[in-house]
């Protein structure tokens, strides 16, 4: 079996969890016995397939396309219609919502919905009329449909209640991979939050909800690891709660990540809305407790192996993050918990599951 994957995420990130998904995703497929996929990229900058074999990932194309990212969408989009006319596959399998293909495919095509957070709070994204009006197209097009948890696949059916019979339920899985051993000059103590900080990743809610603990213990640091830099906005919060010294924003690679997450007091995930969460996983592979949100798809990922608070409420986000902070045996059955959490979310059952979606249309 042939699977034929897009290039859209390719050519719009260079790091993050969709990319990261299908790059993983076409990693395991070749590995496969029977089946071989492809990305239809001429020249990619994603650094989840820097050693995937892509056709212009050399001095060539980093002389025509490095740093010209509308260059970069434009011509990969040229070269996936390419493949699509060519249509040497046996599921196209898109990894975002353009429906610029509809006109030139011949074969079944998969669509994986992560979450439905466009459709939910249209106010905070200004091309959310867009996206949802794309997203419809292929939701309705689609010959099958992979909702990565349960209450993602109960948010589409609010919307398309027609569609459901087309909808699989396949839950991310986390792929392990060996680092080589990273020292970070890290703060002995530290909360940690991963990722972007606006709209519904209720940053800073958090950020007034601890405000108080890190008052109260100056050894005690918030490191916040990929997003931007702070903002103005953000800043200034820390000025005025008294806190700016103890927090950290940077970037990481994946090893300098998994040491980041393995020697936190505990991971915070204070999300309004997650289709799945897949910082969770990161976190329990890393023996890492977590403390997160009782909201949408987290308590389905996390199970019994978090601690959850109400991410509307100042009061119950500091309960939660003060009951496990300075408890050690908390952190250590969190810390059991996750790792048998993480038997559920194997990448190899993620794959077996995006393989019988695929099988059912052949």
């Amino acid at each position: 079996m042939k699977i034929l994957f897009d290039h859209q995420k390719f050519s719009m990130q260079r790091y993050g969890g969709i990319s990261r998904y299908f790059a993983n995703l076409n990693d395991g497929l070749n590995k496969y016995p029977g089946n071989k996929s492809f990305i239809s990229a001429l020249y990619s900058e994603n650094e989840y397939i820097k050693n995937t074999p892509i056709p212009l990932n050399n001095s060539i194309g980093r002389s025509l396309f490095a740093g010209h990212n509308n260059r970069i969408y434009r011509w990969n989009r040229r070269y996936s219609q390419l493949c699509l006319r060519l249509s040497s596959f046996d599921v196209f399998h898109p990894t975002y919502f353009d429906p610029y293909f509809i006109q030139h495919l011949k074969k079944p095509f998969v669509l994986t919905v992560h979450d439905m957070i466009y459709e939910l709070l249209p106010h905070l994204f200004q091309d959310a009329e867009e996206i949802v009006a794309r997203k419809k197209i292929l939701i309705k097009k689609a010959d099958r449909i992979i909702s990565i948890s349960d209450h993602t696949k109960n948010e589409i059916v609010k919307f398309y209640p027609e569609v459901e019979s087309k909808i699989s339920v396949v839950h991310h899985g986390y792929a392990f991979a060996d680092h080589e051993i990273i020292q970070l000059d890290l703060p002995d103590q530290y909360i940690l939050f991963i990722g972007e900080r606006w709209h519904y990743k209720n940053f800073i809610k958090l950020v007034n909800a601890v405000s108080g603990l890190l008052v109260k213990n100056r050894d005690l640091n918030l490191i916040c690891v990929g997003g931007r830099s702070f903002s103005e906005v953000e800043t200034s919060l820390f000025q005025r709660l008294g806190i700016t010294s103890q927090c950290h924003q940077l970037n990481a690679t994946d090893a300098e990540l998994k040491q980041i997450y393995a020697q936190a007091r505990l991971f915070v995930f204070p999300s309004l809305q997650e289709g799945f969460g897949l910082p969770l996983l990161e976190a329990f592979s890393s023996n890492c407790p977590v403390v997160c949100s009782n909201a949408t798809s987290l308590p389905e990922i996390a199970g019994e192996a978090a601690i959850y608070f109400n991410p509307e409420d100042d009061a119950s986000i500091k309960v939660a993050v003060e009951k496990v902070l300075y408890d050690s045996s908390l952190q250590q059955q969190l810390r059991q918990m996750g790792k048998k959490r993480m038997e559920l979310f194997t990448f190899d059952n993620c794959l077996k599951g995006t393989l019988e979606v695929y099988r059912s249309l052949l």
